[in-house]
């Protein structure tokens, strides 16, 4: 029938898992799991399985993390023991990744002699359904989001996320030291992984260089034991790009602000400023004052268009 059991309908990229570690992750206790598994997700949408329970098959989504509630659970412990096991290793042996009870409720035996029959991890919570089907949810999406490496530094300034690019030897770490010494946070230098959630772009360091910054003449310093925890954050959203250029003589720059440059990362349109670096420019002051015209521009106000209808007035 059109739509039965629904796989095909279901994101096509697979993603893998250590049971385990899914389960330290979301804080679950595994009722049963078979040793060294893995768990595969190509969505990260849940599924109540009430109507499969009902007798319902058609559009059941197997790729799925099957979430069994209390109404669920209720449901299932009311059927004949051998009517829940045949239910239950008809939905196991569909291939669910795994199936998680909500609200502490244990699970009678014929859910584990299923999960054991077909490997299918078993898992049981202390929280609500609905919060620990959002947890699976934000969990898969984060594992299945697309994820790109780019070359620059990411700094929190003043609440925006700001990725500073441009040529090796331009002097992105160094201005990032001194927002740093402005009381902003870095979030990475050099190396920036940038994953995309939803439409949010989230950047973090790589692992092995997590509060490391390098300034050219010091070497590698520890942002976070030199100006302590406030100084750094692990992630931050990528709400802005800031190109760091030479300057060059006859070149030409913006001057008024009434254009609007973008920069596309993993199909996600970003704000764009080209920054020309020259000796005795305070780079750091004209990174906080351009931080600061994005987020006015995002609010809806725009300088070039007051200055504009001033001139319009002024005739």
């Amino acid at each position: 029938m059109l739509g039965r059991y629904n796989k095909d309908r279901e994101e096509q990229a697979i993603h893998s898992v250590d049971a385990a570690a899914f389960a330290e992750a979301l804080k679950l206790k595994t009722v049963y799991a078979p040793e060294g598994a893995t768990l595969s997700f190509t969505t990260s949408s849940i599924c109540r399985p009430g109507l499969f329970l009902a007798g319902y098959e058609d559009f059941f989504a197997a790729s799925r993390v099957i979430v069994f509630g209390i109404a669920e659970m209720s449901y299932a412990t009311s059927l004949n023991k051998d009517v829940l096991f045949a239910k239950l290793d008809k939905m196991c042996s569909l291939g669910v990744p795994c199936i998680v009870i909500a609200r502490d409720i244990k699970p009678t035996p014929e859910f584990k002699a299923a999960a054991e029959k077909h490997r299918v991890p078993l898992y049981t919570t202390t929280a609500i359904t609905g919060k620990i089907g959002a947890a699976i949810s934000a969990f898969i999406d984060n594992l299945l989001a697309e994820e790109v490496t780019m070359h620059g530094v990411l700094v929190d300034v003043a609440g925006m996320g700001i990725l500073l690019t441009g040529v090796s030897g331009i002097g992105k770490s160094e201005v990032a030291l001194e927002l740093v010494h402005r009381g902003h946070r870095l979030v990475a230098d050099d190396s920036v992984i940038i994953k995309r959630v939803n439409d949010l772009l989230i950047g973090r360091a790589p692992d092995m260089i997590r509060h490391m910054l390098e300034i050219r003449g010091v070497g590698i310093i520890n942002v976070e034991r030199m100006f302590g925890s406030v100084a750094v954050r692990v992630n931050k959203s990528v709400d802005g790009v800031l190109e760091l250029v030479n300057w060059e003589k006859g070149e030409t720059y913006e001057r008024i602000g009434s254009e609007h440059p973008t920069e596309e990362i993993l199909g996600v349109t970003l704000p764009k400023l080209v920054i020309p670096v020259k000796a005795g420019r305070n780079l750091c002051v004209v990174i906080e004052a351009a931080v600061a015209a994005l987020r006015l521009k995002q609010m809806g106000y725009s300088a070039p268009d007051e200055l504009e209808e001033r001139l319009k007035s002024s005739k």
